[in-house]
C-alpha cells in the first residue's frame, strides 16, 4: 500500500488558509531586492530563459562546492529543491528488500520513500531525555553488514539538535565497518544558534550523500534550488535517474542562487537567519514560561523550529485542527512524526507575527481548560 507523505499534505492543504502559519521550519524569505543591486537586477531582467545545464550551472556548482571542503564540481548535482534531491537519491539507492536504518524523528520524506520502494526498515529514535541526541551504542547494534543506507537529518528536523564532530565520527565509523551509505539531510546547516557552523557529513565519510538547498537556512524556498553532494561515481548514477525527472532547474533561480552562494553573500544570509532565530527563540521561550508546567522543551541548536512536548489530554492532530479552525493558526502535530504528545512550532517568521500567532495558541489552549 502506498505510504502518503502526511506532514507535507497537512501543511500544503492548510498553510494558506490560516491567518498565522507557524508550521514552517525555515526562515522568513528574502526578496530579490534584498539580494541584487540595480545593475544585477537589470542583468537579471535581460536574461534569455533557455534550458539550463542538467547538472547545474558551472558557476553555481563552483560556489556550492566551496561550502564543502575537499570537493569539486563533479561532486555536486543540482536539483529542483531538496525534495527532488531526496527523491532521486532514494530512487537510485533503495531497492526492494534493502535494509534501511532511519534515525527518527526526521523529515518524513525519506522514510516514506524507503517504504514505498520496498525497503526493510529499521528505526532508532532520538530521546528527549538525551536532549535529542543519538544513542550510538544502540545504533551500532542496529546496523549490520546487510544495511544499505543509514538516513540522518543533521541539524535535525524537528528537534533542532546538532551532532557533534565526535558523534559524526562515530556514525561514520559504524557505516564504514558495515559498508553502508549515509544519507545526510543538511538543509538546516548554517542556521546554528550558537555561532559555530556544523560540519557536513561529507567531511567524515566517503560514502555519504548530502542533501541540501536554499529553502531553510538560506530563506529562499520559492527558488526551488537544492543539491546533492557525493562521490563522483554516485553523482553520475543519480544524475542518470534525474534525467527522467525534472531535467534541470530554472535558469532564473540558478542566477539568483549564484549570488546567494558566493562567500560574502552566503555569510550575510546565514547570519541573518541565525540572528532572527536567536531573537525569536527568546520570545518563544518566554511564551513557554508563561504556561508553567504545561510544556517540556529542549531548545533547538539550529533551524527555524521548536519541538515541544505538552501535558494536555488531547491528541496532537486533534489539537492542531482545533487551533486551525478556532484560532486560524497552524502548527505541525507530533502525529506527523509518529510522536503524539508533541507539537512543532515554526519560529523563523518576523517576531511580531510569531508573537501574535502564539497569543492565539494561548487562547486555544485556554479554551480546552489548560
Amino acid at each position: 500500500m502506498f505510504v502518503r507523505f502526511e506532514m507535507e499534505r497537512f501543511q500544503s492543504i492548510y498553510e494558506n488558509e490560516v491567518d498565522f502559519n507557524l508550521s514552517d521550519s525555515g526562515n522568513h524569505p528574502m526578496s530579490i531586492n534584498d539580494l541584487l543591486d540595480k545593475d544585477e537586477i537589470e542583468k537579471f531582467l535581460s536574461m534569455e530563459i533557455y534550458y539550463g545545464y542538467t547538472q547545474g550551472d558551472p558557476r553555481l556548482l563552483k560556489v556550492i562546492k566551496d561550502w564543502y571542503p575537499n570537493t569539486n564540481e563533479s561532486n555536486i548535482l543540482l536539483t529542483n529543491g531538496s525534495a527532488e534531491a531526496n527523491f532521486i537519491m532514494a530512487w537510485t539507492l533503495i531497492k526492494p528488500g534493502d535494509e534501511v536504518v532511519l534515525v527518527l524523528p526526521t523529515y518524513m520524506q525519506v522514510p516514506g520513500l524507503a517504504k514505498n520502494f520496498g525497503a526493510e526498515i529499521k528505526t532508532i529514535n532520538l530521546k528527549e531525555e538525551l536532549d535529542w541526541h543519538l544513542d550510538l551504542n544502540k545504533l551500532e547494534e542496529l546496523v549490520t553488514p546487510n544495511t544499505k543506507l543509514i538516513s540522518i537529518c543533521n541539524p535535525n528536523n524537528p528537534t533542532g539538535v546538532v551532532m557533534t564532530d565526535e558523534e559524526m565520527t562515530a556514525i561514520a565509523s559504524i557505516a564504514r565497518t558495515n559498508n553502508a551509505y549515509i544519507h545526510s539531510d543538511e538543509v538546516y546547516r548554517g542556521s546554528e544558534l550558537g555561532g559555530k557552523e556544523t560540519r557536513s557529513f561529507i567531511e567524515f565519510y566517503e560514502k555519504t550523500i548530502v542533501c541540501c538547498g536554499l529553502s531553510k537556512s538560506f530563506a529562499h524556498p520559492g527558488l526551488r534550488i537544492g543539491w546533492l553532494v557525493a562521490n563522483e561515481e554516485l553523482i553520475e548514477e543519480i544524475w542518470a535517474h534525474k534525467d527522467y525527472t525534472s531535467l534541470c532547474a530554472s535558469v532564473l533561480s540558478q542566477e539568483i542562487a549564484i549570488k546567494i552562494m558566493e562567500k560574502k553573500t552566503r555569510s550575510q544570509v546565514l547570519s541573518r537567519s541565525s540572528e532572527m532565530l536567536k531573537n525569536n527563540l527568546k520570545l518563544f521561550q518566554s511564551w513557554l514560561d508563561s504556561h508553567t508546567g504545561l510544556f517540556t522543551f529542549v531548545p533547538p541548536q539550529a533551524g527555524g523550529m521548536a519541538f515541544v512536548g505538552y501535558a494536555m489530554n488531547i491528541n496532537s492532530m486533534e489539537l492542531a485542527h482545533k487551533l486551525r479552525t478556532e484560532q486560524s493558526v497552524l502548527i505541525v502535530p507530533g502525529d506527523c512524526y509518529g510522536m503524539d504528545g508533541y507539537l512543532r512550532f515554526g519560529i523563523g517568521s518576523h517576531a511580531d507575527y510569531l508573537s501574535q500567532g502564539l497569543e492565539l495558541v494561548s487562547k486555544g489552549i485556554k479554551s480546552i481548560g489548560c
